[in-house]
């Protein structure tokens, strides 16, 4: 029981982090359906910002992952986890004001500062594992999975039914939340690791783990894929939320239950399809290739599918996502050698980060390009990253797990 207490400020680094980006999603379609209404801007201004708005989260992760990397080798893990709470504190502050006034800078100034302080799960999950002997690893990272699991299926619904009490409202619960990890994180009583080097960033630190992959023989071809599979399904994640909002005209309530439908297919495809699809094709690769055609062939779908086609649809992508998001790291990890473990997993957070920057700037094209096409080629680029992986049906040879 004390052991579990003293993971708690852990966890609960963990859960916010992906609690605080799933809930934002059904918030921004309502906001901005609201605004769209109130025709405080035109129809061209107004998806400029709806991209912006979408996109600006994912550019300050793409940046503030290695960020938060260097501050934790430079300050430790407990001082960085608190800068992160306090950053998303106040991003969540400024978002709070931005959606209550209607002052929509203060809402993008928010998204960016959000997702440069999106890095706290990876930085508490490594001090857990500090902490924890070897034979305790195994039901820490369950633990982990878990609040992961939990975090994805509550927070689109948590958005949904505070955004039909009061707009504002989930921005204000994240806030408070932020604060309480915050308070739990300082009064936690755990070792710290001695800094390991001195404070330096650049910002073309993002870009190595690509120049890096680009250079593997293997490699390249495996993250080629991850980054088009994440790129279709962002264009998916993003826009179906928008379909389903915007000309579905799904309450709040029920948009966030919609959401949290693909936080429930990203759950069941975690803990349990993969397992499945992993007996039934041991040979990684093929197993990988087909859950990937199988995505895509449900994000095609949803494109011509009615209101409620959408619900069971998207529980399937999700399942499916899941399943090729697992295999690709997997296969990712498995080329790089013991010793560049560190830049291959880098590639996974780097890859979505910039799939979801480029998914958001389709906003602008939503006057001139209907939403059900964008879709379509959302699931055109799923199948599509199926193919880098025909190039890897040869056993990989020693030297290309350099």
């Amino acid at each position: 029981m004390n052991r579990m207490l003293g993971m708690l400020p852990f966890l609960a680094a963990v859960f916010i982090d992906l609690f605080s980006f799933g809930l934002m999603y059904p918030v921004i379609v309502i906001l901005f359906r609201n605004v769209a209404a109130d025709h405080s801007y035109g129809p061209a201004t107004l998806n400029l910002l709806l991209s912006l708005t979408f996109s600006l989260f994912p550019l300050g992760m793409f940046f503030g992952a290695s960020l938060l990397g260097d501050l934790s080798d430079a300050l430790g893990r407990r001082r960085t986890l608190l800068i992160c709470m306090t950053g998303l504190g106040l991003a969540y502050t400024l978002m709070f004001l931005g959606v209550e006034t209607r002052f929509l800078a203060l809402l993008l100034i928010g998204r960016l500062v959000s997702g440069l302080m999106a890095g706290a799960a990876p930085i508490a999950q490594a001090a857990m594992m500090d902490h924890s002997r070897p034979e305790e690893r195994g039901r820490d990272m369950s633990r982990v999975v878990l609040v992961n699991c939990l975090a994805l299926a509550s927070a689109p619904a948590a958005g949904g039914v505070l955004t039909d009490i009061w707009l504002p409202l989930p921005l204000l619960v994240t806030m408070i939340l932020c604060g309480a990890v915050f308070l739990l994180i300082y009064r936690a009583k755990f070792a710290e690791m001695p800094s390991r080097s001195a404070l330096t960033f650049s910002w073309r630190r993002p870009m190595t783990n690509f120049v890096l992959a680009a250079q593997h023989p293997r490699i390249r071809w495996l993250a080629l894929a991850f980054f088009l599979f994440q790129f279709g399904f962002a264009i998916y994640y993003v826009y179906v939320i928008v379909l389903m909002g915007n000309v579905y005209r799904l309450e709040p309530s029920y948009l966030g239950l919609f959401s949290a439908t693909l936080g429930v297919g990203f759950v069941v495809g975690s803990t349990l399809f993969y397992r499945i699809l992993a007996k039934l094709i041991p040979n990684e690769v093929r197993a990988c290739g087909l859950s990937l055609v199988l995505c895509g062939v449900f994000v095609l779908f949803s494109a011509g599918a009615g209101e409620i086609w959408q619900w069971p649809i998207v529980f399937l992508a999700a399942v499916t996502n899941c399943a090729c998001y697992i295999a690709l790291l997997s296969l990712i990890s498995g080329a790089a050698s013991t010793d560049s473990q560190g830049w291959a997993m880098g590639i996974g957070s780097a890859a979505v980060a910039l799939a979801f920057f480029l998914s958001g700037l389709i906003a602008n094209a939503l006057a001139v390009i209907p939403l059900p096409a964008i879709l379509a080629l959302g699931g055109i680029v799923v199948v599509a990253s199926a193919l880098p992986l025909l190039l890897l049906r040869q056993p990989m040879s020693r030297a290309e797990s350099i």
